[in-house]
């Protein structure tokens, strides 16, 4: 059975997703901030929330081999 995930990401898993961006991946990071800055949208903010959380669950060091953020 396929696990699916909800289209919305826990803060828990954002915030740990930022951390991650902070001290490795300064272009996510970037990356999220001018998106969420440049947008008054909640939807926006979703959408960048999750597109990170995807990016740090991909490069978690106990993430599946193979795994890449979808879209």
């Amino acid at each position: 059975m396929d696990e699916t995930r909800s289209a919305r990401v826990s803060r828990a898993d954002v915030r740990q997703a930022l951390m991650w961006a902070l001290e490795r991946d300064r272009a996510a990071l970037l990356a999220h901030r001018a998106a969420v800055h440049s947008s008054k949208s909640d939807l926006t903010r979703r959408r960048a929330d999750k597109a990170l959380v995807e990016q740090w669950r991909a490069r978690k060091p106990d993430a599946p081999k193979g795994s890449t953020p979808q879209e």
